[in-house]
């Protein structure tokens, strides 16, 4: 049970490890974007188009953060925001075109990144394949440990509802007949609360246990008979087999016998 705890406990950090991952990862690409624009060499068709819309970018970025910076306004504005978003989105789309161009070992950190990730999916399938495989033996053993005993169990359950039941509705009458009062006055085990205590919850819970262990042993004593009947009828049917071929035997030296008998005559 602690193993399965444990196993479920590592899946979820590996899983918010993975999440952060991703977020290295999307960053990285980011990066190889910004780095591949800012080359120069080599860009033609869907690069040379997003390295000149990152320029325009750039360009009215730099100018609006001068235009803020000399304003009495605090803090970006969400047209800055949103061209910083922009920009970056710009950067992301020209790192995975990067990543499709051959090598060039600028994508070194995001391959590491990637790396990290199929290795952390990979120990995070372990993990799952264990814990299913520790919540199956844990359901085994909780089922074999509850079969022998669920008509104790069902018995503690319905012993422990009657008796809770009349014992809440008769605490009085109960009380009086151990010659103990329903009043904070008179003759006491303990106090009220206590005598009330144990009549409502401790009584209800021994009725639940001789309940149990009855029905327990009820149970013991049923299925050893059932095995014993079983038993019998197996040895019934083995002998009844058998029967046919000692018949079959003994018909066969009869007829030797007689048959020898016959020549002798002769």
């Amino acid at each position: 049970m602690i193993e399965h705890l444990v196993t479920r406990f590592e899946a979820a950090r590996l899983d918010r490890h993975r999440r952060e991952l991703r977020r290295r990862e999307e960053a990285a690409i980011a990066r190889l974007g910004e780095k591949t624009l800012a080359d120069g060499g080599g860009r033609s068709g869907r690069l040379a188009s997003l390295a000149a819309e990152a320029t325009t970018a750039r360009d009215r970025l730099q100018a609006m953060s001068a235009r803020q910076g000399t304003s009495a306004s605090a803090g970006p504005s969400q047209q800055i925001e949103s061209l910083q978003q922009k920009l970056y989105q710009i950067h992301l789309t020209a790192g995975r075109l990067a990543l499709a161009l051959p090598p060039t070992g600028a994508e070194e950190e995001v391959l590491a990144i990637r790396a990290e990730m199929a290795d952390a999916a990979s120990e995070r399938d372990r993990l799952h394949d264990e814990g299913h495989r520790l919540a199956q033996e844990t359901w085994s053993q909780v089922r074999s440990w509850v079969a022998p005993r669920k008509p104790a169990l069902i018995a503690t359950a319905i012993g422990w509802w009657i008796a809770r039941s009349y014992a809440v509705s008769h605490t009085g009458a109960i009380l009086s007949s151990f010659g103990l009062s329903a009043r904070r006055r008179g003759p006491h085990l303990v106090s009220l609360t206590t005598d009330t205590f144990i009549v409502q919850h401790v009584v209800p819970l021994a009725v639940a246990a001789l309940c149990a262990f009855l029905a327990h042993r009820l149970a013991g004593r049923v299925r050893a008979s059932v095995e014993a009947v079983r038993e019998r009828s197996s040895q019934a049917r083995t002998a009844a087999a058998a029967r046919p071929e000692v018949t079959g035997e003994v018909r066969e030296a009869r007829d030797a016998r007689a048959k020898h008998a016959g020549t002798k005559s002769r």
